[in-house]
């Protein structure tokens, strides 16, 4: 199977490639919902957090408190760096896992792995090429903003924790602009899909 991570910046529109990927019947894999995995009560990443930042991080129901964390680690970086040295390799053993599972499920000779923190956490290194999603910053902003209902300080601290476009760049096979409307946003995939085929199949 030939695997893609598809990444970008919060709010450059990767999940909205990554459904449009699924409708197109590619399986992709979202590294937030193994991050939700990798939480779950009783995990060893789920020990180590709650041992490291305490009880506070602790819903009622027993599970991390997202939100509560989220809001501990992005004002303090090195507070960040610490929850990603525990939780970034727990992903990144449920990546690939759920790879082999893919290959094992479906008939697909593709599968993609969305991830915010790709290239940060090295899971650029697990797939066979990377796809980037850009847009501008005040698209960016505008679309985080009314989707998370957070602050702009709030976003920035988040966009601050994450590397350069520039640097996203440098690992990407393949980058897709979304500035356009949606249907310019479709074609743009469309004829990545032709030109990736054309790749594999040619063995380049």
């Amino acid at each position: 199977m030939y695997t893609i991570g598809l990444t970008g910046s919060i709010g450059a529109g990767k999940s909205t490639v990554a459904r449009y990927l699924e409708q197109r019947g590619y399986p992709v894999i979202d590294a937030d919902r193994l991050g939700h995995e990798a939480y779950l009560p009783n995990t060893s990443c789920y020990q180590q957090v709650v041992r490291v930042f305490g009880d506070e991080v602790v819903a009622e129901d027993g599970t991390i408190d997202r939100k509560t964390l989220g809001n501990i680690v992005f004002a303090d970086l090195t507070q960040l760096q610490c929850l990603n040295e525990i939780v970034w390799p727990a992903i990144k053993q449920l990546a690939i896992l759920r790879f082999q599972q893919t290959t094992d499920d479906q008939d697909s000779p593709i599968a993609f792995f969305e991830a915010a923190v790709l290239v940060e956490a090295n899971w650029h290194m697990i797939v066979d090429e990377v796809w980037t999603v850009l847009a501008d910053e005040t698209s960016v902003v505008q679309r985080v903003m009314k989707r998370d209902h957070t602050t702009e300080l709030q976003l920035k601290q988040r966009l601050k924790a994450q590397i350069s476009i520039d640097e996203r760049v440098r690992w990407s096979s393949v980058v897709i602009n979304n500035d356009a409307s949606i249907e310019e946003l479709y074609k743009a995939i469309d004829q990545q899909l032709i030109s990736l085929h054309l790749r594999i199949e040619g063995g380049n």
